[in-house]
């Protein structure tokens, strides 16, 4: 047998060494290529509500796998949800539930519709302002599924009235707090009703959290569009309501009675109230002083009046002392006239008496 030569040795054994570079080189290469994929899967998380808060252990991280893993599961079943999207359109007429949801995320604004006479969701029934997110589904039809009471969020805060639209996206009152303290509110959130706020659920007044949690079924349908058009009932508003520190707390719509908002909504009314029937008060008595005063012009219109007639007699009278004046002046004229006559007369005579004389003493 013949003996290996030095160099064949060499060759051979810089042959074992470069397959195992080789393999080294593939598995350091599927390895980044793990975690790469799992890098790639954190950053793509849609969280619930808030931001995924920093890893400080390995449970965490581990938590924050298995987050990763359900989210790729709720995915397949939203991809699953959008290609049946045709199907659930054509079982909107022949579906047995009496309400259809509509969700504008372009809007903000939830409507409910009932069946009209043809069986059809043509009928709109109520109107909720919402607040939408960037991972609120843009199209699609899905079905109510699971609710709950009161549901824990990512970032150690609490939901009522949560009813699960598909995956993690959910209809649910403003954030609390606390879990049950209803005076727990994130009333800095409540502020933002009515514009994109959220991180993918659609958030709600607790009243109008309330009547999708009691009565809406499961497996009833939910669309979701965009439009600027709010819908045919218009967009409801809700009250900014940081300004109120006593009230702030609470859901001005929760219905508990121990909310202050309906103490303070009573004074309020009270006191507009009250206003309304003093501004009353004001408008009848200013009513009865103008009426009064247009008496008292009346009577002074009167007065005027007697004066005036009481200054026309006068001026009678006075005519007829001017008539009666002149009727004496004219019975003086007549009296001089006749004893001017009188004068003519004797002057007459005299006038004869001196043409006899003459005669007489022609005669002699």
């Amino acid at each position: 047998m013949k003996k290996i030569s030095e160099k064949t040795k060499n060759i051979i054994k810089c042959t074992i060494i470069g397959i195992l570079l080789l393999v080294l080189v593939y598995m350091v290469v599927n390895l980044t290529g793990k975690f790469s994929n799992r890098s790639v899967a954190v950053e793509t998380v849609n969280p619930v509500e808030f931001e995924q808060e920093e890893i400080k252990s390995i449970e965490e991280l581990n938590v924050l796998e298995e987050n990763i893993l359900e989210k790729k599961q709720e995915k397949l079943e939203d991809d699953k949800s959008k290609k049946s999207n045709d199907n659930n359109q054509k079982k909107k007429v022949n579906s047995d539930k009496p309400y259809y949801i509509k969700v504008n995320y372009g809007a903000n604004v939830v409507t409910i519709y009932s069946k009209d006479e043809n069986g059809d969701y043509t009928v709109p029934v109520k109107a909720m302002v919402c607040s939408t997110g960037r991972a609120t589904p843009t199209s699609g039809t899905y079905t109510i599924k699971g609710r709950w009471r009161w549901l824990k969020m990512i970032g150690g805060v609490y939901a009522q009235y949560t009813t699960q639209v598909v995956g993690n996206i959910l209809f649910h009152s403003v954030p609390y707090l606390r879990k049950g303290d209803s005076s727990s509110l994130e009333y800095w959130e409540y502020d933002k009703l009515g514009t994109r706020a959220s991180a993918g659920c659609i958030r709600l007044t607790m009243q109008d959290a309330s009547w999708i949690y009691n009565n809406i079924a499961s497996g009833t349908l939910v669309e979701f569009y965009s439009s600027s058009d709010p819908g045919p009932l218009g967009k409801p508003s809700a009250p900014k309501i940081s300004w109120n520190e006593e009230c702030r707390g609470w859901d001005p719509t929760d219905s508990d009675p121990n909310n202050p908002w309906r103490n303070y909504q009573n004074d309020n009314q009270e006191q507009v109230e009250t206003e309304e029937k003093n501004e009353d008060s004001v408008t009848d008595s200013n009513s009865s002083d103008n009426i009064d005063n247009g008496n008292k012009d009346d009577n002074n219109v009167d007065n005027s009046n007697i004066d005036n007639k009481e200054d026309t007699n006068v001026d009678d009278t006075n005519k007829d002392d001017n008539n009666a004046d002149d009727t004496n002046k004219d019975d003086s004229n007549a009296d001089n006239g006749d004893n001017s006559d009188n004068d003519e007369n004797k002057d007459n005579e005299e006038d004869n008496n001196i043409n006899d004389n003459s005669l007489d003493e022609n005669n002699e």
